[in-house]
């Protein structure tokens, strides 16, 4: 299908498809089918994040019409009968638009039929005298019990035991009056998007955002001019997070930055760097003041290696307290930054295509040993590679992954298992 001037036509909606698409207010996007077994179904929370952009989101037909119906209290305009049907409730079930498709390469190809589009065909046979009402009940009642993957015409004479129909009559019934109403809201949808009215306000502001929404939202991140089948922001982000040498440190600023702009902004102080992250711990009453209470500094004991917590400088001590212990994870504010920050550089771009080959380097691995996944990997090696590459010794290992933003080696050992085989080939830089 060629779409009219001025429309973009895209694949079916996944998670994080809508998030990496570069809108911005006054823009308009229609969301027809989508994907939900293969793949993560796109997700309430982020159709709430685009419409709170300003964004005007259109549903039809499948999942667009699924998800307006939810939605629509929030700003989310329905387009079509489907919609108004799950919206009034005449349909409820999720799988009455669900249909199993082909590869993209096939363009999508229908391989099983919708029950929204058979109940609409055994509709209009009946209309017209063609099938008693009972019979099609008995079809639908029928084929609702079967995977929606194996609904199809080509099914109904095989219905008879189900239904207590003639196989004959089953098969006259097969396609004769097929309505495909998902494309036919579908395309009601490409015609209001042609004479779309950006005017209409969202009724739903901000949504906060959360762990989850940030986590998709730096999922969807990709520089420009990076392949689409490259990976994200986040897989070159923990590149550098697992082997780059400069990586503590430039985290570490950045945290400490963070802390001082949350000063400036909640207690009023100006962001003056490390001085203002200290104090605002005090602020927080994370610690007393150190200059008015020098003692009571007692538990930075397990936040230092033995040399940080014999060097006696207590602000210096304070700092690398506040660096170890404040996550990086998503949603703490901290990972976005760090993404604006590293994005631009050359060792990002290089960070990207390393990602880029661990991951093939994998899924050839993958292909080649049927037996071997990342998850079997020995614990012990990738203990012996990240110690090499980190230069610390096995007695300390939590507080160089506290360093890096890992809540603990045990979690650096999980975030290096895709990286590990390619890894261990490359030579240290």
């Amino acid at each position: 299908m060629v779409p009219p001037p001025g429309i973009e036509l895209r694949p079916p909606v996944a998670a994080g498809d809508l998030l990496a698409l570069p809108l911005a207010a006054g823009d308009t996007v229609g969301i027809v089918d989508g994907l939900f077994h293969q793949v993560r179904a796109v997700p309430h929370k982020e159709i709430l994040a685009v419409l709170g952009r300003g964004v005007s989101v259109l549903g039809a037909a499948s999942m667009g019409a699924l998800r307006t119906a939810e939605l629509d209290v929030f700003g989310m305009r329905g387009v079509g009968q489907i919609y108004q049907d799950f919206r009034r409730r005449r349909l409820e079930a999720d799988d009455e638009v669900a249909l199993l498709h082909g590869p993209p390469a096939s363009g999508y190809r229908a391989m099983s039929e919708p029950l929204v589009t058979i109940r609409a065909g055994l509709a209009a046979a009946v209309w017209e005298g063609a099938c008693a009402r009972t019979a099609a009940e008995q079809i639908v009642t029928a084929l609702r019990s079967l995977p929606c993957a194996l609904r199809s015409y080509r099914r109904f004479p095989g219905l008879a035991a189900a239904t207590g129909l003639d196989p004959d009559e089953l098969g006259r019934y097969r396609a004769r009056n097929r309505q495909d109403i998902k494309r036919a809201d579908a395309l009601t949808l490409i015609e209001r998007l042609r004479t779309a009215d950006p005017s209409g306000e969202p009724r739903v502001g901000p949504v906060p955002r959360t762990v989850l929404l940030a986590e998709w939202e730096n999922r969807a991140r990709r520089p420009p001019g990076v392949p689409a089948d490259y990976p994200d922001s986040l897989a070159a982000s923990r590149v550098l997070q697992l082997f780059s040498p400069g990586f503590p440190a430039v985290r570490r600023d950045q945290v400490l930055a963070l802390l001082a702009r949350e000063c400036a902004g909640s207690c009023g102080l100006p962001p003056t760097g490390d001085d203002a992250a200290v104090t605002h711990g005090v602020h927080r009453r994370v610690y007393p003041d150190p200059h008015e209470h020098p003692d009571g500094f007692g538990f930075l004991r397990s936040w230092l290696t033995d040399e940080e917590a014999a060097c006696g400088d207590r602000h210096h001590q304070l700092l690398l307290f506040l660096s170890h212990s404040l996550g990086t994870g998503p949603g703490s504010g901290c990972d976005s930054v760090l993404l604006d920050l590293l994005e631009p550089t050359d060792e990002f771009a290089g960070a990207i295509r390393t990602a880029a080959s661990c991951h093939q380097f994998t899924d050839e691995l993958c292909r080649s040993r049927p037996e071997f996944t990342p998850d079997r990997i020995s614990p012990q090696r990738i203990t012996e590679l990240l110690l090499e590459r980190w230069g610390v010794s096995r007695t300390a290992t939590d507080l160089p992954a506290l360093d890096r933003g890992f809540s603990s080696f045990a979690d650096a050992i999980d975030a290096a298992r895709p990286y590990y085989p390619l890894g261990r080939l490359t030579p240290k830089t």
